[in-house]
């Protein structure tokens, strides 16, 4: 299991979980007026809530942002992290995730496609509401009582926070918070990494989401791996297929929501591509001589 750890701190308390290398968790995080939180490299996305009192923060993202109790921000992986505490007994609680749950519905995913790009990225800092405020608290208390039996309570969270976030917020909002890992302003290896599963693999969406014209994508595209977006998502979805399909315990069901599509359009893929249906596809990758 990799290791996941965001900081080192006497109080922090953290709740991890791994699954087939996809990690969420959580760390709850005292700190003092003058005391830092450091960090060289970002391995995972963050969203911090400020759960009292009142800290700056700088990032790859933003530098020297001032954030009061009440308020969050979102952290994207990559590049460094120092927070500073600048009010007696605050405290932070840290969400952390590799992926990233934005296609939540089809209005918001057209809204990201017009709108991403459109104007200069200043980052966007938002109040936690009360209802998100209630899943932040309960978080935090069951966090730091320290009984929790099974770490997979995070990605319940992490179901229940964006669910929340596309409820209680406007498209615009979602789009400005989470723009760091939704526009080509980021690295554009990571950009593609972030989003092929979230536009079910379809290069044109892909293109549309960018908001860059199909040449400048298409010539980015191939400097970065040398082949098409239509050919490296269809080997990549290849990879990601066959790598599912081993997994303990695997069924058609688990095995779409891995790769965030319907059974009914990973059973077109996997015809497609394989000739065969999500079922028997995992009994082939099953008997297939490991290597």
């Amino acid at each position: 299991m990799k290791n996941f750890s965001l900081i080192s701190h006497s109080d922090s308390v953290e709740l991890v979980y791994n699954e087939n290398h996809h990690v969420t968790g959580v760390c709850y995080i005292p700190i003092d007026r003058g005391e830092s939180i450091l960090k060289s490299h970002l391995s995972y996305h963050f969203l911090v809530f400020v759960l009292k009192g009142k800290v700056v923060i700088s990032c790859k993202d933003f530098n020297e942002k001032t954030i009061s109790q009440g308020y969050m921000a979102f952290l994207s992986k990559g590049g460094f992290l120092e927070v500073t505490a600048h009010e007696k007994n605050s405290s932070l609680l840290f969400f952390g995730l590799d992926e990233i749950t934005i296609r939540t519905d089809k209005s918001l995913q057209d809204f990201f496609t017009t709108h991403t790009n459109k104007d200069m990225y200043t980052h966007n800092i938002l109040p936690v509401k009360e209802d998100l405020k209630q899943i932040v608290d309960r978080m935090v208390i069951q966090v730091r009582k320290g009984k929790i039996r099974n770490g997979a309570i995070c990605q319940a969270w992490h179901t229940e926070l964006f669910i929340t976030f596309v409820t209680y917020y406007t498209k615009t909002q979602v789009t400005e918070f989470f723009r760091p890992i939704i526009s080509t302003d980021i690295n554009f290896r990571d950009f593609v990494e972030n989003n092929y599963l979230e536009v079910e693999c379809s290069a044109l969406k892909l293109i549309r989401l960018s908001g860059l014209p199909k040449h400048v994508f298409n010539k980015r595209f191939k400097e970065e791996y040398g082949t098409t977006p239509k050919v490296w998502m269809e080997e990549r979805l290849r990879k990601d297929l066959q790598y599912y399909a081993t997994l303990p315990n695997i069924t058609t069901k688990y095995l779409a929501g891995k790769l965030q599509m319907t059974v009914i359009k990973l059973c077109k893929i996997t015809n497609r591509l394989y000739g065969l249906t999500p079922g028997e596809l995992i009994s082939r990758m099953k008997s297939a001589p490991q290597q």
